[in-house]
């Protein structure tokens, strides 16, 4: 390849441009906050019940049935059970002790002990906790996608 001193200037100067550009983007990208998101309970399970202090949603046969009734149709019953596996939430650190929390027991068909959910609220907004290692973020706005109120 012949190129004249002017033609390798060029390639120079376009070279050290991208050079540049992509020492100034990866740098960007590296510093960008991470975000975890995941569901509250996994795809990968059936949902059989949740125990609320308040109701129960219990499945009956294909349908879902909630006592004391809540004013729900089976159809929003069931979107309301798919959001606890469908619904992506932020991962936050996990409160150790948390107070006042709002206790909710989800039985599932694999298991005879249920996945303890605490509910807590957290300024405005509520953490979910199923563990001690995590905690997912629940804004005001989304409760009534997992609570139905």
């Amino acid at each position: 390849m012949r190129l004249s001193a002017r033609g390798w200037n060029n390639v120079l100067i376009f070279g050290v441009l991208i050079i540049v550009f992509l020492f100034n983007f990866s740098h960007k990208l590296l510093l960008a906050p991470k975000v975890h998101q995941r569901t509250v309970i996994s795809k990968d399970i059936m949902i059989v019940e949740i125990k609320t202090p308040d109701f129960v949603i219990k499945r009956s046969g294909r349908n879902w049935v909630s006592k004391p009734n809540l004013g729900l149709s089976e159809h929003q019953l069931a979107l309301l059970v798919q959001n606890w596996q469908n619904q992506l939430l932020t991962t936050r650190e996990a409160i150790i002790q948390p107070k006042d929390a709002y206790i909710m027991q989800v039985y599932t068909a694999n298991d005879d002990q249920p996945i303890i959910v605490q509910l807590i609220q957290h300024g405005e907004d509520y953490l979910l906790q199923s563990d001690e290692q995590m905690s997912l973020f629940l804004s005001a706005d989304q409760l009534p996608l997992f609570l139905g109120r």
